[in-house]
């Protein structure tokens, strides 16, 4: 029986699988198949929304927006109009009301009074005028919020889950719930086309100060999907989907995390950052030498330092920066999900969701400078000339816009990742997923992986090794093959 490992790329806007199979006992070539999913016309695709939509019937279906079966969701509130205190000008008003009064004992002395009367008065109006509008804006952002929490069709789920922060927004069912369901139907497509014997490995957004948190709880979602599939509903996904959804709730268990149950389904967790980078570097697809990955996603841009070594990936560092396409849309005022990306993105925005991708590199760079100040006896400006013009490579939906692809720091030999990448592999419908690589990299990477999530770091010091140490007197310079 072939092995079967499954390269989940569970997105925040819509997940994508690559399936290896290696024949048994390790012999011949491994080869790749994209998962396909049916859409609602019945045509094929190589990419499942992340999307999960409450039914008229109070059942769940996922994937894809069914106008016709959706439940009415409550009208959005609108905006009440708010009656103020009228406002005035203090000269013109002051010289009215003068006019108005004034006797024979009065002088125009008196008006500059009565002007200072009026300006305190105007001061209290404008105050308590200020006040009703705020009352009023509070007022319309709890409905609002409240209507949100209500609609019928859930987004970005995953994102809140791993990212929070101010993605992690009110809904009526915990977004970690969402997650759970979601890859529960994953996994019920996955065991009807597959039968139960494969391995999972899945990317989460992560850094090295989050990843083992994160792997934990990635793991814990996953068993408590497969409890679902496998213990609650016996492989039935026509039960799980005719299942109103306050009945899936009651029967959907937290499974807390144990090596054992890690084990028991055959999970594997990775960062985003090294999934893109291992179907970069399978089979010598770059050259050696110091580089980085950046792959830009729905919620996040992760970021990978490296080097290659024996066609494996030395990886020193990495980062998931909370800043994708969903940070670009929002902070220009829409959803990502309404379209007209390109059209109504903001150019500050783009400024900014660039410069942070600057300041992390820029930050190493100096980081790579201290460290070769302080451990060997190369000129730092040695390391500036090999630091020139290093490559940088761009995958996942945010590299389909040239405005958010830009060199960052001393990476300025930009690249978009290709189909060139699977050249040399077997794959099923190899032209027609070409056209899709840089959508498909993450999967693919994470099908080519290690069946061992220890992801283990380089330190810089390593990468300086070869190097004569500080005090000694042998000096030489840097070149790129060394770096």
């Amino acid at each position: 029986m072939d092995r079967i490992k499954i390269g989940l790329d569970f997105g925040t806007h819509q997940s994508k699988i690559c399936v290896q199979r290696i024949p048994d006992e390790g012999h011949g070539e491994p080869c790749y198949e994209f998962f396909q999913f049916t859409d609602l016309q019945g045509n094929m695709q190589f990419f499942l929304p992340s999307v999960i939509q409450i039914n008229e019937d109070n059942t769940l279906s996922y994937g894809y927006v069914d106008s016709k079966r959706m439940k009415m969701e409550q009208e959005e509130p609108v905006r009440q109009n708010v009656e103020l205190e009228e406002e005035y000008n203090v000269a013109d008003m002051a010289e009215k009301l003068y006019d108005k009064y004034a006797t024979a004992d009065n002088t125009p002395e008196d008006m500059h009074v009565l002007g200072d009367m009026l300006q305190v008065r105007l001061k209290k109006i404008k105050s308590r005028n200020t006040k009703k509008l705020q009352d009023a804006d509070n007022l319309y952002d709890a409905q609002l919020r409240d209507h949100k929490s209500a609609k019928n069709i859930f987004r970005y789920f995953k994102q809140a889950t791993f990212i929070g922060g101010e993605w992690n927004r009110l809904t009526s069912i915990s977004n970690r719930t969402l997650c759970v369901w979601y890859l529960a139907y994953v996994i019920f497509l996955l065991e009807e086309k597959y039968g139960t014997n494969f391995s999972i490995n899945m990317g989460i957004p992560a850094d090295e100060s989050t990843y083992e948190v994160k792997k934990r709880l990635a793991v814990e979602i996953l068993a408590a999907s497969y409890y679902l599939v496998e213990d609650v509903y016996k492989n039935d996904l026509r039960q799980f989907l005719s299942e109103k959804y306050d009945v899936l709730l009651s029967k959907t268990v937290n499974r807390g995390f144990t090596k054992e149950l890690k084990e028991e389904y055959w999970i594997n967790i990775f960062p985003e950052a090294y999934a893109s980078l291992t179907a970069l570097t399978s089979r010598g697809k770059l050259p050696t030498g110091m580089s980085l990955t950046a792959d830009i996603g729905g919620g996040t841009t992760d970021i990978s330092f490296f080097t290659i070594e024996n066609g494996l990936p030395m990886i020193y560092k990495f980062w998931s920066i909370p800043r994708g396409l969903n940070y670009v849309a929002e902070r220009s005022g829409f959803d990502y999900a309404d379209g007209d990306f390109t059209k109504r993105v903001q150019q500050d925005v783009i400024e900014k969701f660039n410069r942070k991708k600057h300041e992390y590199v820029y930050n190493l760079v100096k980081d790579l400078q201290r460290k070769i100040q302080n451990e060997t006896s190369i000129p730092v400006q040695n390391l500036r000339d090999a630091l020139k013009d290093r490559i940088l490579v761009y995958s996942g939906g945010g590299s389909t816009y040239r405005f958010l692809t830009k060199p960052i720091d001393t990476f300025t030999d930009v690249r978009i990742i290709d189909a060139s990448i699977w050249n040399e592999e077997n794959i099923k419908d190899k032209d027609e997923v070409s056209k899709l690589s840089v959508l498909l990299t993450t999967a693919y990477g994470l099908s080519v992986s290690v069946s061992d999530d220890e992801v283990k770091l380089k330190s810089y010091s390593s990468l300086f090794a070869h190097l004569p140490k500080k005090y000694e007197k042998d000096i030489q310079e840097i070149t790129k093959d060394q770096c």
